[in-house]
C-alpha cells in the first residue's frame, strides 16, 4: 500500500472526504472568471450610454441588485445556498466599494484645489 493510498483510506473513512472527488481549481477559475465577467457586464451596459452621472449611478445600481437577485435565485435552486446571501453580501461589497472610491476622488480633488 502506497504512502497515497494511506492518504486517501484515511481522509476517506475518519474524515468523510473523497479525494477522488474533490474540484478542479482550474476549472473552478475558469468558471469563476466566466461569471464575474458576465455579472459585471449587464451593469456596465447599462450605464455606458447614459450621459447624467446620477441617472448612470442609478441604473447601474438598479440593475446590480437586479442581477444580484437572480444570480442568488439560480444559486438557491441549484444548491441550498439562500438569494438574500447574495444580495447582502453584493449590497455590502458595493457600498464599501463606493465609499472608498468617493474618499479617494475626494482626497484627490482636495489635493489638487490647494496646489499640493
Amino acid at each position: 500500500m502506497s504512502a497515497i493510498d494511506v492518504i486517501k483510506a484515511h481522509a476517506r473513512d475518519e474524515l468523510g472526504i473523497d479525494i477522488d472527488e474533490l474540484s478542479n481549481p482550474t476549472q473552478a477559475a475558469l468558471v469563476s472568471c466566466f461569471a464575474f465577467t458576465l455579472g459585471a457586464l449587464f451593469p456596465l451596459l447599462a450605464g455606458s450610454f447614459l450621459d447624467d452621472y446620477q441617472s448612470r449611478i442609478i441604473c447601474v445600481i438598479v440593475v446590480s441588485l437586479i442581477g444580484m437577485v437572480l444570480f442568488g435565485l439560480i444559486s438557491s435552486a441549484l444548491g441550498d445556498e439562500s438569494a438574500m446571501r447574495v444580495l447582502v453580501g453584493g449590497v455590502l461589497a458595493m457600498s464599501l466599494t463606493y465609499g472608498v472610491g468617493y474618499a479617494l476622488a475626494q482626497q484627490e480633488f482636495d489635493g489638487l484645489a490647494s496646489g499640493t
